[in-house]
């Protein structure tokens, strides 16, 4: 699922401008969590306090109060790689907003088959892995890029994220539940445990019942799911079966 915001003082063009992303995402057969603000301040509240998880922002850049490059900036200053589009009026901010790294520009009034082009790539850069693994520990909602989660490790009613080279992430839920979640974005993790869910980006060698991965950890590979590993360990090396 798409976790996207927009944010622009217009309130007219927000309603429709929502209407037209569901229908692109209906279209694309892509789920999507559509949140609409109508000022930069709780943009920014949502972000650095809130600590609110967004994939995408379409954000205008002239608004009353607090203009969206200053948006842009204080939000860059906590998430570097959340894809954020202007949508505005004026062509003549492109240079002055090139430091917040802007993913697009779409000049309104709207073309519909701009946008549409603009979110199925920015749809397709999210996928590819810069996306990222929502949790929430405490009161405190917290992310991860899914490219650096190694694997996860569950302990009773605690999940243990372990990240390459950063330091170990928890928090409360069933690995049945996360496995679920990371099926639904097509990642590519293997329960190799009842304990274990680990990415295979990370996994050096298999043997007949252990994984090692790149760091040089190994995770033990449980009986009743043997046969299933070998199987996925065979399509994903694109081999045969040695154990």
């Amino acid at each position: 699922m798409l976790n996207i915001v927009v944010c622009d003082d217009d309130i007219r063009f927000t309603g429709k401008f929502e209407s037209i992303l569901y229908e692109i995402a209906e279209q694309k057969n892509i789920t999507v969590d559509i949140e609409v603000l109508w000022n930069g301040a709780e943009l920014i509240n949502n972000v650095c306090n809130e600590k609110k998880c967004y994939d995408l922002i379409f954000l205008d850049i002239e608004m009353k109060g607090m203009d969206g490059i200053e948006v842009a900036r204080k939000i860059r200053e906590i998430d570097e790689v959340v894809l954020l589009i202007y949508v505005t009026n004026y062509k003549s901010y492109a240079i002055e907003a090139y430091e917040v790294q802007p993913f697009q520009f779409i000049v309104k009034p709207v073309n519909i088959d701009i946008l549409y082009k603009y979110f199925k790539k920015a749809y397709e850069k999210i996928i590819s892995g810069a996306f990222y693994f929502e949790y929430k520990y405490g009161k405190f909602y917290c992310k991860i890029l899914v490219k650096e989660i190694m694997y996860f490790e569950s302990k009773k009613r605690v999940i243990y994220i372990y990240i390459f080279d950063k330091m170990v992430q928890k928090f409360y839920d069933k690995l049945n539940n996360v496995e679920e979640r990371l099926k639904n974005e097509k990642v590519d993790f293997w329960r190799i445990h009842q304990s274990y869910l680990v990415n295979t980006r990370y996994i050096r060698r298999k043997s007949y019942d252990e994984i090692e991965l790149v760091n040089g950890k190994v995770l033990y590979i449980s009986e009743d799911r043997r046969k299933e590993v070998s199987e996925l360990y065979c399509d994903y090396i694109g081999g045969e079966i040695v154990e």
